[in-house]
């Protein structure tokens, strides 16, 4: 049963993804890479719930897989936002550093088949960093009503989650020890974590504005 509400808690992904196709005419180049970051979260979900409850073999291959496509994605949605867009060549090297900690622990240390941590730290406070900046930046150079920026929701999606993924991942880590209290409840909230970003996000992109129509005088 507990396995199935968090699985329940993890479809609520399909929240946001419906809501990115109902918008799909309005995503445009600005939030594509987010809405793709939603459509292979959404089929990672169901090739873990395959892996575990039909294959009965552990989705850890799958999710370090999905965890580096999860970096390259975001920071592309970021660049897209603006994020060292006129200087691409330190964009990059930003964006292979995370690969190359990936390749190390993941590769040539043969981790890929367990939930190995190291990546998972990096990117997720990678991801806070860039949400911050990209917030600030958003208040110090605009003066609309930032809960109705797209923009501005996902970021806040990313904070709370990736804040609490870096939490969930000690937790586990040192659940592989022995167990608590303290480590079982921030395991199992993780689910409620996952389910309120997803909220944040339907919601983002059912603000998305429909594009001006541009016409000649």
């Amino acid at each position: 049963m507990r396995s199935f509400i968090i699985f329940l808690f993890s479809q609520s992904i399909l929240l946001a993804f419906i809501a990115g196709l109902v918008r799909l005419n309005r995503i445009g180049k600005s939030y594509r890479p987010f809405f793709l970051l939603l459509v292979i979260g959404v089929i990672t979900e169901l090739i873990n719930r395959y892996l575990i409850r039909v294959a009965h073999i552990t989705n850890a291959t799958a999710s370090n897989i999905y965890a580096l496509v999860e970096w390259l994605i975001i920071a592309w949605q970021f660049h897209v936002w603006g994020l060292l867009r006129s200087q691409k060549k330190i964009f990059y090297v930003f964006l292979i550093l995370p690969v190359v900690v990936w390749v190390i622990e993941n590769i040539v240390f043969d981790h890929i088949r367990e939930f190995s941590p190291y990546f998972r730290f990096f990117d997720a406070f990678l991801i806070v960093l860039l949400s911050v900046n990209k917030i600030n930046f958003m208040i110090t150079h605009d003066n609309r009503n930032l809960l109705q920026r797209p923009d501005f929701l996902i970021c806040i999606g990313f904070i709370i989650y990736f804040i609490y993924k870096i939490i969930y991942e000690w937790a586990y880590q040192a659940s592989l020890f022995g167990q608590s209290d303290i480590t079982t409840n921030i395991i199992m909230l993780f689910g409620y974590i996952n389910a309120l970003t997803n909220i944040i996000f339907a919601i983002a992109l059912l603000l998305i504005p429909a594009p001006q129509k541009f016409t000649l005088r």
